[in-house]
């Protein structure tokens, strides 16, 4: 990174920090593809790559104050990615080691015997919008 660009991120980490959500989304757009991509990498499920790494820059956002100036952006969001996206793995594991298939039972028509419950959510929405109910 440039020294330009380097000046450009601290002034728009100090906009983000005073409430300007438009600087946010600046940084949003310059790092959620690494990050989604980390998350990728650790989960191997574009679904839950997704929502991490949403996650991730929610919790950003929230955590801004405690960002430091000297530190690096990128470090400080990458270490909260690979936080989340570890934790997220435990509860799975936790999940599937107390769930066993009884967790992956679906009431739903339609749905397969394999299926989450978060699965027949995101097919139910997905079946309202191609009904145009959505």
């Amino acid at each position: 990174m440039s020294q330009k660009e380097h000046n450009e991120e601290k002034m728009l980490i100090t906009k983000a920090k005073r409430g300007d959500t438009i600087a946010f989304e600046s940084l949003v757009r310059k790092y959620q593809k690494p990050i989604y991509y980390l998350c990728y990498r650790m989960t191997g499920a574009h679904q839950a790559a997704d929502d991490l790494s949403q996650d991730v820059f929610i919790k950003a956002y929230f955590a801004l104050s405690l960002f430091k100036e000297e530190m690096i952006f990128f470090s400080w969001i990458r270490k909260i990615a690979v936080n989340h996206a570890i934790n997220y793995l435990k509860v799975r594991k936790r999940e599937k080691s107390l769930g066993g298939n009884e967790m992956r039972v679906s009431q739903s028509p339609g749905a397969s015997p394999q299926e989450l419950p978060e699965e027949t959510y995101h097919r139910k929405q997905r079946e309202k919008v191609a009904l145009g109910n959505g």
